[in-house]
C-alpha cells in the first residue's frame, strides 16, 4: 500500500529507468565528453584545419557550434537519466536541427550518415513504449512520493 499526497492510491509498481534509455544516455554523456577532449586536444592539429577549411564556415565559428552541441547533448542526457521529460524534447529538436545544418554545410554528405544514424537508434529508444512510461509524469510524481503505509 502507498500513499500519495497523504491520499492513498492502493498498490503502484514503481517503474524502473529502461536499460536501453540507460545505455543510450551514457553513451550520449560519453561521447560529448570525448568529443570535447578531443576538439581541445585537436585545436592545433594541421590536418584537423585543413579538414575543417573545406566548409564555408570558418574553422573558429565550427569549434564555437562543436562546443555548443556537445554542451546541449551533455545537459540533455544528464537531464533524461534524472527523469526530466522535456530533455528528450531538447534532444529531439536540436539533432533534427544539427542534422540539416550539416546537410546544407559539410561537402561530402556521406560523412553525416552514421551520426545520422546513431541519431535515430536512440531517438528509437528515447520513444519506445518502456521509455515513455518511465518519462510520464503521473508514474513520476508516484515514484518520487512512495513512502509506505
Amino acid at each position: 500500500m502507498l500513499v500519495f499526497s497523504k491520499v492513498f492510491i492502493g498498490n503502484l509498481h514503481v517503474v524502473k529507468r529502461p536499460v536501453s534509455l540507460a545505455i543510450s544516455c551514457w553513451f550520449l554523456i560519453i561521447g560529448s565528453l570525448s568529443a570535447l577532449v578531443s576538439a581541445y586536444l585537436g585545436r592545433n592539429d594541421p590536418a584537423m584545419l585543413a579538414g575543417m577549411a573545406h566548409s564555408v564556415i570558418p574553422a573558429e565559428v565550427q569549434y564555437a557550434i562543436l562546443l555548443f552541441s556537445q554542451g546541449i547533448t551533455l545537459v540533455v542526457a544528464l537531464a533524461m537519466l534524472q527523469r526530466q521529460r522535456g530533455a528528450r524534447t531538447v534532444y529531439l529538436l536540436w539533432g533534427v536541427i544539427d542534422i540539416a545544418f550539416c546537410l546544407v554545410t559539410v561537402p561530402l554528405k556521406m560523412h553525416v550518415l552514421p551520426g545520422t544514424l546513431t541519431f535515430a537508434v536512440i531517438c528509437a529508444f528515447l520513444y519506445s513504449p518502456k521509455s515513455n512510461a518511465w518519462f510520464s509524469p503521473r508514474k513520476a510524481a508516484n515514484d518520487a512520493c512512495m513512502t509506505p503505509a
